[in-house]
């Protein structure tokens, strides 16, 4: 089942979080089907985000884990997206079966925020 879901500031590119621990980037310039499927957590995806300027998206888990990532758009339609991970980010304490629930990159700043099931609010910068 889909969680989360968020598109670039051009809407051409998508990406999709899911209860099954998937995370599904969709390049509607290439096409309708997914361009790629990433496993990175361990347990279900709770939210993803880009950021508004960076090439940077985020995506949280009930492993009580955010991964930050380089998600670099070409204008060339050649190029498919370059998508490599730069940093897992732990800090919310697992307690219930909930871990973090949300995330929103700073409009300027590199800096992700996370709120969890813990009641905490992190800022990562």
């Amino acid at each position: 089942a889909v969680v989360s879901t968020q598109s670039t500031g051009k809407g051409d590119n998508v990406i999709v979080g899911s209860y099954d621990k998937s995370l599904i980037w969709f390049d509607m310039d290439l096409s309708t089907k997914p361009y790629k499927s990433l496993q990175q957590h361990k347990k279900a995806v709770r939210d993803v985000c880009f950021h508004p300027r960076l090439p940077l998206y985020s995506s949280v888990s009930d492993d009580c884990s955010a991964i930050v990532t380089h998600g670099m758009v070409y204008d060339d339609l050649v190029k498919n997206p370059l998508i490599v991970p730069v940093k897992v980010l732990r800090a919310h304490k697992a307690g219930s079966k909930y871990g973090v629930l949300s995330n929103v990159f700073h409009p300027n700043q590199p800096w992700l925020f996370t709120g969890g099931a813990d009641g905490d609010i992190w800022l990562y910068v």
